[in-house]
């Protein structure tokens, strides 16, 4: 069937993507915020507002981006942010305690990362656990340790690591022609995952293997060296939005990204990349990330109670789990007519 290239065909083609529905909903989002603020006479359509709202995705960003990745490949890690959270311990130690200088730190701590990351991707590929399991049991243990790393000489007593360093301050919370650091950062991260998972080699493979194993194998791909690889990246992934949290507080917390555990995999369903595997993309995404975080700060501004705001992020992501679960079943059915 010949491809319409006319305006109308672009335009009708643009309209179809998931991408353009997501776009239209989070407009139609900002209005209702808009609005709603106005009438309880606060503002939300303001540039400081959207400037918070950039800023707050830096950290969930790398996780979105991790999990994003290992969903399209078929499989998702319940230890990517208690992985970060080890990670930005490991980074406040390594500056506090060790006198590393902060980017052999960060390094260190995301080559840790790199290491769970591969005892997870190892526990699926050669042990054969769901990655369900074997992630959700690394999740606790790698909590463990961590509890166990801050008592080390404190007599038994878990602690935040505190340190002060001018160069992970700017990291943190720096800005460049008044654009944070963090944001210029996670703008580059999405665009260059962007294009390796729609424009590469590396990106078809994992969306096959993601889509069909089988037709994967039988296409020549090393299924699990692409396994153990995508379990690296969500845990460095994992590690980087450690790092960035450690940064902004100058600690490494204990209860540091507690509050994100599925964030990255909610704003990455809820950007059109399938529970199931195979479907999905970047952009996506990063759009499901900023719905999901304007959500939230929308829902402080107008005076909502931040318990029933996680409440509310808990049915979002049930709705997209729904939603995803419903687009599988239609693929299922028009794979088999």
């Amino acid at each position: 069937m010949k491809k319409d290239t006319s305006f109308k065909g672009k335009l009708k083609a643009l309209t179809q993507k998931k991408i353009f529905t997501l776009i239209c909903l989070y407009i139609v989002m900002v209005i209702i915020f808009s609005v709603w603020a106005e009438l309880r006479h606060t503002h939300f359509l303001t540039v400081p507002v959207f400037k918070n709202i950039l800023n707050s995705l830096v950290v969930t960003s790398f996780l979105t981006l991790g999990a994003g990745c290992l969903l399209i490949g078929g499989y998702l890690d319940l230890a990517q942010s208690s992985i970060g959270a080890f990670g930005s311990m490991v980074m406040a130690a390594a500056i506090a305690g060790w006198g590393f200088p902060w980017y052999i730190a960060i390094i260190v701590a995301l080559l840790l990362c790199a290491v769970f990351g591969v005892i997870n991707a190892l526990m699926v590929t050669k042990l054969h656990f769901p990655a369900f399991i074997g992630t959700m049991a690394m999740a606790s243990m790698v909590k463990g340790l961590m509890y166990l790393f801050s008592s080390m000489g404190t007599g038994g007593t878990a602690q935040n690591i505190n340190f002060n360093n001018k160069a992970t301050e700017f990291i943190g919370s720096g800005d460049i022609l008044g654009i944070p650091f963090g944001v210029i950062v996670m703008v580059i991260f999405f665009i260059i995952f962007g294009i390796l998972m729609s424009k590469t080699s590396f990106g078809m493979k994992v969306t096959l293997m993601g889509g069909s194993p089988v037709a994967a194998t039988l296409a020549g791909i090393n299924a699990e060296g692409l396994t153990i690889l995508l379990f690296v990246i969500s845990a460095v992934m994992g590690g980087l939005g450690g790092v960035f949290n450690c940064a902004r507080l100058s600690q490494g917390a204990l209860q540091a990204l507690t509050t994100n555990q599925f964030t990255g995999l909610t704003a990455a369903i809820l950007g059109g990349i399938s529970f199931g595997g195979g479907v999905g993309g970047m952009g996506g995404a990063f759009v499901g990330l900023l719905i999901l975080n304007t959500f939230q700060i929308g829902m402080g501004i107008v005076g909502v109670n931040p318990l029933w705001v996680t409440v509310f992020s808990g049915i979002l992501l049930l709705i997209a789990l729904g939603l995803d679960f419903l687009a599988m079943q239609r693929r299922a059915k028009s794979l088999s007519h």
